[in-house]
């Protein structure tokens, strides 16, 4: 029997303190509800939690993310409902003013509230926002660069992939177009149209009476705003010359360009025709641009032409909108007069597609999980109805085929971001149901099983307890010693 050590006792009190120790564990575990509290509880789990936890709140705000971009398609597509609104409203104008019913006055009233209304559609574009982003001026369209300013990049859709594509243009478009002669006087007093100058003039069947007595100013006003009725512009052939001084030479040019541009003059009068310096009949066309593929095409890609813009398109959706509006400037400047301006004919141009221009949203997790949203420009230039006139029945008529192709592209875009919108819906029920799934997996290896845990804890109190007692037992066994000594 040994005195000086106490082993029983330090045994005891060993096997107490480990007791003590798990049952604190134990309620820590049950007053947090974690299984984990601390990295020394389980490493691997420790670890494993938070890659998890990490996954969970970019799942989450992935989600938040998809919602704002649904928020930001609804934005322009309820914009895009009014512009729906409106060019219905056009067409119905288009269509009211081609009925030979209605008089000059009633035409030009029906052109005011077209006009309204291509100003309120153009504002639409400019002015939707979300957040401060503009959505439907084309900056969120895919963005394209022309390495010549004569060509340029209407559109590129999604089918276009990134890269370099090189054009030539053969052939630049080109408006209807007649130059007349210098203007003499008229031969009643003080300049004005005499009886024998009397007659009608008539361009693309629209027509107007020339009267005698009439000034040479009311006689050019009248020719402007018949020209305006018939989609022509009267122009003089020096720049900057006053369209009813005497000698002026008159230009007259279709607004649009192309083969099926016309320009049909007749005057009745030869003695009429010889004052305003003009043939008495006149019949011109315009061209159609025609444009090369040089490098970047498949060989089953095609081009159509429509006013002077390039279509290039291909089976598989391929689809690319090249405008040749500043080659066409270029060159009606060279035949108005500028010569030391460059022949547009025969240039090429190398056009890079790329993708910096589409809203991406981030819909996962990790990086790269994003989708791009591209919403073209729709304002009336981008739509086609810049120019609609119906100040007479051929423009009345050609308005309602403009607004139809006008109406078919807010269509599409409208569809494609529905298509969106469904697509974004699928991705935050996929990212919600796997933060659902990891939450789950989260929850076994990280939550403390509160019932088991309690038996445990029961446990480790009752041996905390027994040891307790049993150390009071240990202490008491060296007293014998006394009694021995006694003895």
């Amino acid at each position: 029997m040994f005195i000086n050590h106490n082993m029983p006792a330090l045994r005891t009190n060993s096997q107490l303190k480990t007791n003590t120790g798990r049952m604190n564990k134990s309620l820590e575990k049950l007053s947090s509800g974690y299984k984990i509290n601390r990295a020394a509880d389980d490493s691997a789990g420790m670890a494993i939690a938070r890659k998890m936890k990490t996954q969970i709140a970019g799942l989450n705000q992935a989600s938040r993310n998809a919602s704002d971009g649904i928020s930001v398609i609804q934005t322009a597509e309820g914009a895009l409902t009014e512009v729906h609104n409106m060019l219905q409203r056009m067409r119905e104008l288009s269509v009211q003013a081609a009925n030979g019913t209605l008089t000059e006055d009633d035409r030009h009233a029906i052109q005011d509230e077209i006009n309204q209304l291509k100003q309120e559609v153009d504002r639409i574009s400019t002015d939707t926002e979300f957040n401060t982003k503009a959505l439907l001026d084309g900056s969120l369209d895919r963005k394209s660069h022309s390495s010549n300013p004569l060509i340029q990049v209407f559109s590129a859709n999604e089918t276009v992939g990134s890269g370099s594509y090189k054009v030539k243009l053969a052939a630049v478009p080109e408006q209807a177009r007649y130059e007349g002669g210098a203007s003499s006087a008229f031969g009643g007093t003080d300049g004005r149209v005499s009886a024998g100058e009397e007659g009608v003039i008539t361009i693309n069947n629209e027509s107007v009476t020339i009267y005698e007595g009439e000034t040479r100013a009311e006689v050019i006003e009248k020719v402007r705003d018949l020209c305006s009725r018939v989609d022509v512009a009267m122009e003089t052939k020096v720049k900057d010359a006053d369209l009813t001084a005497v000698g002026t030479a008159y230009r007259f040019v279709s607004l649009e360009y192309g083969s099926e541009q016309k320009l049909e003059i007749n005057i009745s009068n030869s003695a009429l025709a010889t004052a305003l310096g003009m043939d008495n009949d006149v019949e011109e066309k315009g061209k159609d641009p025609v444009l090369q593929k040089v490098d970047g095409f498949k060989n089953t890609a095609t081009i159509t032409y429509t006013n002077h813009n390039a279509i290039i398109t291909d089976y598989n959706g391929f689809e690319m909108k090249i405008d040749l509006e500043p080659a066409a400037k270029q060159l009606k400047a060279i035949k108005d007069g500028n010569t030391a301006l460059t022949d547009p004919t025969n240039q090429e141009a190398v056009i890079s597609v790329f993708d910096a221009g589409p809203m991406v949203l981030q819909i996962g997790a990790n990086e790269h999980q994003t989708v791009g949203v591209t919403i073209p420009e729709m304002s009336t230039k981008a739509l086609g109805v810049e120019n609609i006139n119906v100040l007479s029945e051929a423009g009345a008529q050609h308005a309602i085929t403009k607004v139809d192709d006008a109406v078919n592209l807010v269509s599409e875009v409208r569809a494609k971001l529905g298509a969106y919108q469904n697509r974004l819906e699928s991705s935050i029920a996929n990212v919600d149901i796997a933060s659902l799934n990891l939450d789950e997996a989260l929850s076994r290896i990280e939550d403390v099983d509160m019932a088991e845990e309690m038996t445990k804890y029961t446990q480790l109190q009752v041996l905390v307890q027994a040891s307790t007692s049993m150390l009071a037992q240990a202490n008491e066994q060296p007293q014998t010693v006394l009694s021995l000594l006694q003895s």
